[in-house]
């Protein structure tokens, strides 16, 4: 996952409880006393105890350990858990307010008033808080977008299983079932797309984040589980499978828990979720940065590129990002408005050998077009993309939908990260390089090394490239 992970709620859950207790600190303040101001001005009384109640509430959620059955906890059983912890809560306040003698200053109205607040205010916003994560990120763009592959035999049960662990991290969006062809049909609202023969194939094309293998305990006597693991490797698409499936010869990377089920998790590159965080924290900056630059060079730019060809300023077209995702790509328009039209004219000057297109003096390249090419001005409107988490500074080359439905299923590997602004490939001197499969090679060395170490030093690459023009056309 990008900004969120499976962490999350264990990092954000203190924060969602801690302004519960603000919140009710200062409603019970203005019940008790009427003016939250002045009663905390005149007396010390009022800012000990809240101190108290932020330092003893962080320990006692550490060692109460109420997060790590969030999602499995039904609404009764919540409130239980709240009243349980509010309960710990009051009875360590009123004995620390007691040693340190504040125990007949304090109002017992107050503090009543405070646990009662904070009950309800804490429940509601955990249930908020759940929701969010469950009913709007999980459905979002962002989730892990998972395919269970089973047999028919087996497909009500680990459905069953897995909406039962009411896990939020990811989407099952597909079935494959190996031993019948029940594509185009549902089971329990999620759509059959492939079976033994064609699960490759939809992989390949669809939105994939991840797959989850589970056999019977005797496995699958048609299905080659080594073959099946490293075919989908080889597409960048992370597999989980269950822990009862035995005789894989294929070395496990990390053994963990998905929705109940001990499942080993194969993948050519598993990336430390703390470092993707800090490179969508480098993308957004970089993004802001970027999107303020475009809006001063478009007041240059815009103008330019009208009066040479008159049309819109901006370029749009729909790329591939991250493991399928289709997004719209930005940029300063740089071709005469007909294009695209005019491509399939040229498709036999093409010089790139494999599933791009280039051509040195491509006769769509307008005067302006061929100088913000050269200087690499026209891409800078994909620093909006960057700022919507579509695309990342640092990344591979997105390609067209024409071309990523021509890719063989070991070329879907070089979208296992976000698509760049810049690459390794274009700070290697892209007008040298004539065979998709270079490319290929340089995104997929780009992948397997990446670091943000590695990051900052293609930047900075950038910066010559752009300078010098090296390697633009």
């Amino acid at each position: 996952m990008d900004l969120m992970n499976r962490n999350m709620p264990n990092k954000y859950l203190l924060l969602v409880d801690l302004c519960s207790i603000v919140v009710s600190f200062l409603l019970a303040a203005w019940i008790r006393f009427g003016s939250i101001v002045n009663k905390w001005m005149k007396g010390r009384t009022l800012g000990t105890a809240f101190t108290i109640v932020i330092l003893l509430y962080i320990v006692i959620f550490y060692f109460y350990d109420t997060y790590s059955r969030l999602f499995k906890r039904g609404y009764v059983e919540e409130l239980i858990t709240v009243a349980k912890i509010n309960g710990i809560l009051a009875v360590t306040l009123m004995a620390v307010m007691y040693l340190l003698q504040e125990g007949a200053t304090f109002s017992r109205l107050f503090f009543l008033c405070f646990i009662f607040l904070n009950l309800l205010i804490d429940y509601t916003l955990r249930q908020y808080f759940k929701l969010l994560l469950l009913g709007v990120y999980k459905r979002s763009n962002s989730s892990n977008k998972i395919m269970v592959i089973t047999t028919y035999n087996q497909v009500h049960k680990v459905l069953s299983q897995i909406r039962k662990e009411n896990a939020w991290e990811y989407q099952i969006t597909s079935l494959t079932i190996l031993d019948k062809n029940l594509v185009g049909q549902k089971i329990n609202g999620i759509e059959v797309v492939a079976d033994y023969l064609s699960m490759f194939e939809v992989a390949k094309k669809d939105v994939l984040d991840g797959v989850f293998i589970h056999l019977p305990e005797d496995g699958w006597v048609d299905l080659d589980l080594d073959e099946l693991v490293l075919e989908f490797q080889n597409m960048g698409i992370t597999v989980d499978i269950s822990i009862n499936t035995f005789g894989l010869k294929i070395h496990e990377k990390v053994v963990r828990e998905m929705s109940g089920y001990h499942v080993l998790t194969f993948s050519t590159r598993i990336f430390d979720e703390s470092q993707l965080v800090r490179k969508r924290f480098m993308d957004i900056l970089g993004g802001l940065i970027g999107c303020i630059l475009t809006a001063i060079l478009m007041i240059f730019i815009a103008p330019a590129i009208y009066m040479e060809s008159p049309g819109p300023i901006f370029f749009s077209q729909l790329r591939v990002g991250k493991n399928g995702r289709r997004f719209r790509i930005y940029k300063f328009r740089s071709m005469y408005p007909d294009a695209e039209k005019r491509k399939a004219e040229l498709m036999d000057q093409n010089e790139m050998n494999g599933l791009m297109f280039k051509m040195k003096d491509d006769p769509r390249v307008t005067k302006v077009g061929r100088f913000l090419r050269r200087t690499s001005l026209d891409e800078f409107p994909q620093f909006l993309n960057v700022l919507k988490g579509d695309m990342s500074l640092v990344g591979t080359r997105p390609p067209t939908e024409k071309e990523f439905l021509q890719y063989e299923c070991r070329h879907k590997r070089r979208l296992a990260l976000k698509a760049g602004i810049t690459g390794l490939w274009q700070v290697s001197g892209r007008s040298d390089i004539t065979d998709f499969e270079d490319v290929v090679k340089l995104d997929l060395e780009y992948i397997d090394h990446w670091s943000l170490r590695m990051d900052l030093k293609i930047l900075m690459k950038t910066v010559g490239v752009v300078l010098f023009g090296k390697g633009s056309r």
